[in-house]
């Protein structure tokens, strides 16, 4: 997998300007962890939704860009599956009949530990126009953290619509997430509700909805990132990450890295209401711990205070408009979201970053004891 490398020739502390420049490292972080299916036999065609679905393997509005790209690239990267299939995690951790069960969107067991969003903690950067958004793209910076048992800590892009009770959303980015895996580790990690995550919290490939398209086990949700960030390093890792909505079909197609490889898509036939585009756009980061368990460490663990070096990133912000249009967040149209104690979370906007992060933020925060970070 290309990550973007992002070396640090200048940096201004007190204001968290950074600059430097981009180039391209070749990581084949491949996990064993996944098994090869057939593309038109995947578990996430026997959702009752999509049991009349036509798998579409291009997005139409890339057929003679991205599509080559990834296609030569695939080729040549080892650990991709055979002609015809694709990749798919294999969950061991909790139940090894989970993909299977086409009759739920979630199990019962694991989607309680969530129950009313009443432990969860954001740190978000939203849009505020009223408008139609198509996508949206970022590069999110790679830090390891060490989390336990049922703490979740994710940076992502997450893209939401609907009334408060069935809110659809789908979020894409880095996570960490011991009871999901198995392991702390920071994954490429997604989920999608169509339910304001009230009953419905699907992770990865743990219930069916995403169609995956790509070959390459390396561009596969659940796979492991490496290499990462050190705290105080010059030298930065990025992963790309852009969600994009087809103008002709209403999928919502995912792309990773530099080279915005075609990763699959989530059908337009999953949602009532991002079937017809997305009402809000929120970047940042997001972390849970249940009850009685301290709070776990977003970002790169440091709090934005703390300057590029030590503190975690989201950089060359963009959102995909009414019209189609790729362009960067304006600063006027956006706003800081967080609910939690600044000495737990925070995030710091200062607009554009110079060329190579243009609008970017730092975020993050070493979180706290159970109850500390509430406010």
């Amino acid at each position: 997998m290309a990550l973007f490398l992002v070396l640090v020739v200048s940096l201004c502390i007190s204001c968290c300007r950074v600059g430097g420049y981009v180039s391209d490292i070749i990581v084949h972080q491949v996990d064993n962890d996944f098994d090869c299916v057939d593309m038109y036999k995947q578990p996430t065609l026997q959702h009752p939704l999509l049991k009349n679905h036509k798998i579409q393997l291009n997005p139409t509005f890339t057929r003679n860009t991205v599509q080559r790209r990834s296609s030569s690239f695939i080729n040549k990267v080892i650990g991709g599956c055979p002609i015809g299939k694709v990749p798919i995690y294999k969950k061991r951790v909790r139940h090894q009949n989970i993909i299977n069960a086409s009759s739920k969107l979630q199990t019962e067991d694991f989607h309680q530990d969530y129950e009313h969003y009443n432990s969860d903690h954001f740190a978000t950067l939203d849009t505020t126009q009223s408008t139609t958004f198509h996508g949206a793209s970022a590069i999110i910076g790679l830090y390891n953290l060490s989390l336990q048992g049922n703490q979740f800590s994710l940076s992502s892009i997450r893209i939401e619509s609907g009334p408060p009770t069935e809110i659809n959303i789908i979020q894409i980015g880095v996570g960490v997430h011991p009871k999901l895996y198995g392991d702390s580790q920071l994954r490429i990690t997604a989920l999608w509700t169509v339910d304001s995550y009230y009953k419905t919290r699907c992770y990865n490939y743990e219930c069916q909805g995403f169609v995956q398209v790509n070959q390459n086990k390396s561009y596969t949700l659940g796979n492991v990132i490496s290499p990462s960030n050190s705290i105080g390093s010059t030298e930065k890792y990025a992963l790309g990450v852009k969600i994009k909505q087809d103008p002709s079909t209403g999928h919502w197609w995912l792309f990773l890295d530099r080279d915005e490889i075609q990763v699959g898509y989530w059908p337009k036939e999953l949602f009532n209401h991002l079937s017809i585009g997305a009402s809000l756009i929120r970047f940042g980061g997001e972390t849970y711990a249940p009850p009685n368990i301290d709070n776990p460490s977003m970002g790169s663990g440091r709090l934005p205070q703390e300057g590029f070096k030590n503190s975690s990133f989201m950089g060359r912000l963009e959102i995909i408009d009414s019209k189609y249009s790729e362009i960067s967040v304006n600063p006027e149209h956006m706003k800081k979201y967080s609910d939690a104690n600044s000495n737990c979370y925070d995030l710091l906007y200062h607009g554009y970053e110079g060329v190579v992060y243009r609008q970017a933020f730092l975020y993050g925060g070493p979180g706290g004891l159970s109850g500390q970070c509430d406010i």
